[in-house]
């Protein structure tokens, strides 16, 4: 049934009630017949779909009438292409029959340098398929950092081949991170690499464009690895080390003056993301949070750690987990304390980067985190959900790790390697799916990246190798499943502090980057579709046209269709709501409740509103289905949260 009713206040701006009635219309434009209807309530019955098998759109709603200079129009109910996210194709999980796909332990140049101890990135270097671009559609490469001296290789993805290397300005962190992204916007990737004080920045084939040197004092020196973010939607991407963050032509935008995201260990791994939801990237590190000129948003005198973010408490902002010195704890957006606890069985400077993941399947993020000779998995109340006693890390003890759900049966497996072996353990029970001698290391910050390697469909997983107690092996293995049956990863995975949102397919960096735990929630894990026999709906809205003529009167028409991308029907009723941005801020002019229901891969007849004495000046207006891009608001459970919202992108009334 259709309602209209006053304006009220809309977050994050409180506002008072606004003097002015709202009356609305709905309008299937099919008949041209008429009836005028109440302010408040139309009378307006929609039929729910109740069968799933059917193809065809649900019925329109009675017809109505338009203001009357405002002349009657008909947006027709159409077929929408269907979200791959939103369906998982098959009725049997995959197998999980690793194997090694390839390894390189020698190389051409810098021959002495071969030993690797950071996380491999994953990008697309060169023009594989020979179209004249470099993208997803090319075989992804992999690059490394070796020792000694600290050498930037980048690998064939295919199998292992040596494309360049390059030692910048000969100061490259042995045992550092790199990152990968188009930051110029050119069209191409460009490769980061930590340096003792900075970042050395590479083209695409191995040629340095340029070095920063000033951040001493703001990242660790030792085990660093860099990020890259759009932090002010300019378009043109920031680079991030430690606590300081850079335009993308080098320059120093500011430098934070707390922590950086690192434990009294080794190490730093920069990301940002919009952890307060107020359109801005904010810097994040375990005990201050920073904007893109280096200032403090907020400081709580904790002490720092590794850090992820994810959605641990059910609203829309970021909450912080914090990992290092033996300990976990939880905080929310502004830096309180959530909870807290001691790792099991952690030595005093211990604990990894942690890694956020739905590990068991019950729909809520869980924490992981290695340390010694232990993997554990925290609930978001900072409880042990389980913990796994039998790794070997005595070295450094803070080793980072994946997550991936490589068979599809909708539990998101832990990859992790430790000095002697590489492990993937049963998300939900901590159970040992693999455990591989073909790796040994001395371990610093470093994880294992999981990507489709070499563009076969499959998921791969890549590791980096160094001598030691346990094992002779060098450079970097590949991991595959020898029934090709894991699950399609990304072609990409671009940074220590990686998320699915923060980086395109094509290594492209997002203008308005999408909040990583409205839709995935995850972190450090590349699981990006549902498991297998999965189907949901995806709801959006469509402003089709927007009828001005009655300004005059203080009176407009907005026509909205919605549809449905996903590949299950939605039966249940949702609000549309139509938003004006005016002198005093965002009201909500009209919630409309829609009970019609919405087949899937459709999109329905237009729907007219009428809106009667709009205040003025309306600068634009927004419709939104289901609570907007706001999953806390959501009542209907969708694959993609993201997209329910559509405005029109001009001056309304004046």
């Amino acid at each position: 049934m259709l309602r209209c009713g006053p304006a009220r206040s809309y977050r994050p701006i409180a506002l008072p009630l606004l003097a002015f009635a709202v009356g609305c219309n709905i309008d299937n434009g099919l008949s041209g017949k008429t009836a005028n209807p109440p302010i408040f309530d139309t009378g307006t019955e929609y039929i729910p779909v109740t069968d799933s098998e059917d193809s065809s759109p649900p019925d329109s709603p009675v017809d109505s009438v338009p203001l009357e200079s405002c002349g009657d129009q008909y947006f027709p109910a159409k077929n929408l292409p269907q979200l791959e996210e939103c369906f998982s194709e098959g009725s049997t999980v995959g197998t999980f029959t690793p194997e090694v796909l390839w390894s390189t332990e020698t190389f051409a140049t810098n021959s002495g340098s071969v030993s690797c101890m950071m996380q491999p990135i994953v990008c697309s270097l060169t023009d594989d398929n020979g179209d004249g671009t470099i993208d997803d559609d090319d075989t992804p490469d992999v690059m490394i950092i070796t020792y000694s001296p600290g050498v930037l290789r980048a690998m064939n993805g295919d199998d292992g081949t040596e494309l360049w290397s390059a030692t910048g300005g000969g100061q490259i962190q042995i045992t550092g991170g790199a990152a990968c992204g188009d930051i110029d916007n050119d069209g191409v990737v460009e490769v980061i690499a930590a340096t003792s004080s900075g970042v050395d920045v590479f083209d695409n084939t191995g040629n340095l464009k340029w070095s920063f040197t000033g951040g001493s004092g703001h990242l660790d020196g030792t085990s660093d690895a860099p990020g890259i973010a759009d932090m002010d939607h300019d378009g043109n991407p920031e680079v991030l080390i430690g606590n300081c963050i850079l335009d993308n032509s080098g320059s120093k935008l500011g430098c934070g003056t707390g922590g950086y995201g690192t434990s009294s260990n080794v190490g730093s791994a920069a990301f940002a993301v919009d952890l307060d939801q107020d359109g801005e990237l904010e810097l994040v590190a375990a005990n201050a949070v920073y904007d893109i000129n280096g200032t403090s948003l907020w400081s709580n005198g904790q002490q720092d750690g590794y850090v992820a973010v994810g959605n641990f408490d059910g609203d829309d902002y970021g909450e912080i987990a914090v990992t290092g010195d033996a300990k976990m704890r939880v905080q929310d957006d502004d830096g309180t304390v959530l909870c807290s606890a001691a790792i099991p069985a952690a030595s005093s400077s211990y604990g990894g980067p942690p890694t956020v993941a739905d590990f068991d399947g019950d729909g809520e993020a869980e924490i992981g985190v290695a340390a010694n000779s232990t993997y554990t998995v925290f609930e978001t109340d900072c409880s042990v959900l389980w913990q796994y006693t039998g790794t070997t890390d005595p070295s450094s003890g803070n080793t980072g790790s994946a997550v991936f759900d490589f068979e599809g049966d909708g539990i998101a497996d832990v990859v992790y390697a430790d000095e002697r072996w590489v492990w993937v353990f049963n998300g939900a029970d901590g159970s040992v799916k693999m455990q591989d001698t073909n790796h040994s290391n001395n371990t610093w910050l470093e994880y294992p990246t999981v990507a489709d390697i070499n563009a076969d469909g499959s998921a791969d997983i890549a590791v980096c190798n160094t001598p030691g107690s346990w094992g002779s092996h060098n450079g970097v293995t590949v991991f595959s499943d020898a029934d090709l049956s894991w699950r399609k990863g990304r072609p990409i995975w671009n940074q220590h502090g990686y998320s699915i949102t923060n980086v395109n397919d094509d290594g492209s960096i997002p203008r308005d980057q999408d909040t990583n735990w409205l839709t995935y929630n995850n972190f450090r894990s590349g699981d990006l579709t549902p498991g297998v026999g999965y189907s949901g709906p995806d709801l959006i809205a469509t402003i089709e046209d927007v009828c001005v003529d009655e300004c005059v009167s203080d009176n407009i028409v907005v026509w909205v269709t919605v549809g449905n991308q996903g590949y299950t029907d939605v039966t249940d009723p949702f609000n549309i709501e139509i938003i004006g941005e005016t002198d005093v801020g965002e009201v909500i002019l009209s919630t409309v409740a829609y009970t019609a229901g919405v087949v899937q891969g459709y999109q329905t007849d237009s729907i007219s509103v009428e809106l009667v004495g709009v205040p003025k000046p309306l600068y634009d207006v927004r419709a939104e289905v289901d609570g907007g891009n706001s999953e806390s608001l959501s009542e209907i459970d969708e694959c993609y949260e993201l997209n329910n919202e559509d405005t029109w992108g001009a001056i309304v009334c004046l």
